[in-house]
């Protein structure tokens, strides 16, 4: 948003109207879909990448060890366990890595058990070694956000007033500042975790109930604070701003607005949630899975689309409000009357 844009009739943005400017905006421009549509093709038809068995033996060894220490009580739980983690690395799609958070391409598959698929075209492969596992890791980071990067420029320059071109120049910005803002969260969530987790252990010597408790309490304060960032993302890609101003411009505006905020990040979290237990309805061994794949495709980036309005909109306002207030401040000061 310009600084300098005239602010007429400024109003604070409305929940259903942004909404439907943002599922209008992708039945207008279906190509929007592509990159999420093709990034769940692959999830489910192409090859999947497992490290099944380089981590069983260490899974197994681990197991091993607790049962010749534990108690017959602790043992059943050991044994329970240990049959979950084979279950999760037998079923794990390494490549799912490839959906990235903040700022990555949204994916239905990448919640699944994707393992079986109607047409098997590349079978499954196994990482060889830990290098290889960690190599692919970096690499699974890197391209994901890349295309996580390409499909925010793209929804941006869509959602925009006036007409952005592409650049190169504009799109490596994007991806440095976006793996910043990925930086700088691992950071906080370091910072924070570690009493957290200190706290729990403490806790759970004193009561188990009591930790579980404490936990939930702990986890609704993160959502709380974490709050504040939903629309960092968005100064990065719309305003082209750095990732620490994006980061406080976002602080601002959702603080300056909180209950309209709030209500649209939870009316779009519903949306999203609801819809996906309906996608999945098929299962992933069944080919009318496709049409749950690009239904998610084009919910997800109207709900996304509606975010960039929303955030758009919201600065505008939270601008509004902010010039108003000073000049009711500098028409005190000055000992005229205060404007009505």
């Amino acid at each position: 948003m310009n600084a300098n844009e005239p602010l007429v009739n400024v109003t604070p943005p409305r929940l259903f109207p942004t909404l439907l400017k943002g599922f209008n905006t992708v039945a207008g421009k279906v190509h929007l879909i592509l990159i999420p549509l093709l990034v769940d093709l692959f999830l489910w038809l192409g090859p999947k990448l497992r490290v099944y068995e380089l981590f069983t033996p260490l899974v197994n060894d681990l197991t091993s060890t607790l049962s010749r220490i534990a108690s017959n009580d602790i043992l059943e739980t050991v044994n329970a366990t240990t049959a979950m983690y084979s279950e999760f690395l037998a079923n794990f799609n390494f490549f799912t890595l490839v959906r990235t958070l903040p700022v990555g391409v949204p994916s239905l598959l990448a919640r699944m058990n994707t393992v079986t698929a109607p047409l098997d075209l590349a079978g499954v492969l196994e990482a060889s070694s830990i290098r290889v596992a960690i190599g692919v890791f970096g690499a699974l980071l890197v391209v994901g956000f890349f295309l996580g990067t390409v499909y925010f420029d793209l929804i941006a320059r869509q959602t925009l007033q006036e007409s952005v071109k592409f650049t190169w120049k504009r799109l490596f910005s994007e991806y440095t500042q976006s793996l910043l803002f990925f930086l700088v969260l691992v950071l906080l969530l370091l910072m924070v975790s570690a009493p957290i987790f200190l706290l729990i252990s403490v806790f759970s010597l004193l009561n188990a109930a009591l930790a579980q408790f404490v936990l939930m309490l702990m986890l609704f304060m993160l959502m709380w604070i974490a709050l504040p960032l939903v629309f960092s993302p968005h100064g990065i890609f719309s305003l082209e701003q750095k990732a620490v101003t994006s980061i406080l411009l976002s602080m601002r505006m959702v603080r300056f607005f909180v209950p309209g905020t709030s209500l649209f990040i939870i009316f779009c979290i519903l949306i999203s949630e609801g819809m996906n237990m309906l996608w999945i309805m098929p299962g992933s061994e069944s080919w009318l899975l496709a049409l749950g794949i690009s239904g998610h495709a084009f919910v997800v980036t109207a709900l996304l689309c509606a975010s960039f309005f929303y955030y758009r909109d919201g600065l505008k306002w939270m601008q509004f409000n902010l010039e108003r207030i000073q000049e009711l401040r500098n028409k005190k000061e000055s000992g005229g009357t205060p404007l009505e």
